[in-house]
């Protein structure tokens, strides 16, 4: 296996990546990835390579501030670029966000992936506790962003690629020993067709998750609850376009409802705890444990075991709040702890692939 860097690779380097949809393996050649006969090729560009199969650019703002805030990082420091193009961007920052980071046992020579790597909010803590980290990202220029703020931080075993708008990952087989998944398999198959099978697409990527990771390797996962408390009072779901109840109506009146609206599909599809629980055991995983990410998945303060003991155990604690809003927080504390990983906000689960 090579070791990744931020934006350079040796000629004719073997690499970690294959073709996701052909299967067939890559090397670094001429400044672009391709077969050993030259059949198939991708371009690299900044040292990126991109494999997205659905070339569909973010809208024009959005477009014109990631172009901004990259010209920006490459002569200066990335904080001033962003504090430039997007002002007080706190989520693009770690501080106050990074706390599921201590469920993972993560080992100095450990290969890492990150699916869905934003704008690096992570990969540069993820890199620094493994031997190799790789990031996979379907907005090219979040990808150009995360490489550039990894390589600013002196993370040189960061190697961040384009890729995964079809559920199909670029690397090959038994190549990782954790993958990560934050809040990003609820957005999964929506750059493929809008009328695409989204929770398919879902299943297919963590199909793909359980074959790039080696044989006991674990996969880090977290996702939005379906049923999480704050959807069932009727509170809007940005994955439904700011329906109420969103991912909490049953399917065919999601649909329906959304259909009179003049949306074919949702933005992307929740699960609760017990049908993503065995979505991950039927890709192939064991040992799934799931927990808590509290008072909300997005700002942790709290990751509890969901075991109904470590549950009682933390409501004992001073100062611990158990929900994103006032009705949440009231109603939480009544739900015993055996049924509380049913109304969490998000579903937070690490699972191992069977050796």
């Amino acid at each position: 296996m090579s070791e990744p860097s931020t934006s350079t690779h040796d000629a004719d380097e073997i690499s970690v990546y294959r073709c996701p949809r052909t299967g067939d393996r890559l090397r670094f050649q001429g400044g672009a990835l391709s077969n050993d006969d030259g059949t198939i090729v991708y371009r690299v560009t900044d040292g990126i390579p991109n494999f997205l199969i659905h070339q569909i650019p973010e809208p024009e703002d959005t477009q014109q501030k990631l172009e901004r805030v990259n010209e920006l990082a490459r002569s200066g420091p990335w904080t001033d670029a962003v504090q430039e193009v997007y002002g007080e961007w706190g989520y693009v920052f770690p501080d106050g966000r990074d706390k599921w980071l201590e469920l993972l046992s993560i080992d100095q020579d450990d290969t890492v992936l990150e699916i869905g790597s934003g704008m690096g909010q992570f990969s540069s803590l993820l890199s620094k506790q493994c031997d190799r980290f790789y990031a996979l990202e379907v907005v090219p220029e979040q990808a150009e962003f995360g490489a550039e703020r990894c390589r600013q931080e002196g993370c040189r075993n960061t190697a961040f690629a384009a890729g995964g708008d079809d559920c199909l990952l670029p690397f090959r087989d038994e190549t990782f020993d954790w993958v990560v998944l934050n809040l990003v398999l609820e957005w999964c198959a929506m750059r493929k067709a809008p009328d695409g099978d989204i929770a398919a697409g879902q299943r297919q990527m963590l199909s793909e998750i359980r074959r790039v990771l080696k044989p006991g390797g674990q996969v880090y996962l977290m996702t939005k609850n379906r049923f999480a408390l704050r959807l069932l009072l009727g509170k809007q779901d940005e994955h439904c376009y700011g329906m109420r109840w969103g991912n909490a109506l049953p399917r065919w009146l999601m649909r329906l409802l959304l259909k009179r609206r003049g949306h074919e599909v949702p933005r992307g599809v929740l699960h609760s705890h017990n049908a993503l629980e065995r979505m991950v055991r039927e890709a192939g995983f064991e040992q799934v444990e799931s927990f808590w990410a509290t008072p909300e998945m997005r700002y942790p303060t709290h990751c509890v075991s969901n075991r109904a003991s470590a549950i009682r155990s933390a409501r004992k604690q001073p100062g611990f709040v158990q929900g994103e809003y006032r009705s949440t927080r009231m109603l939480m504390r009544w739900i015993p702890a055996r049924w509380v990983r049913h109304f969490t906000p998000g579903l937070q689960m690490i699972a191992s692939k069977r050796g």
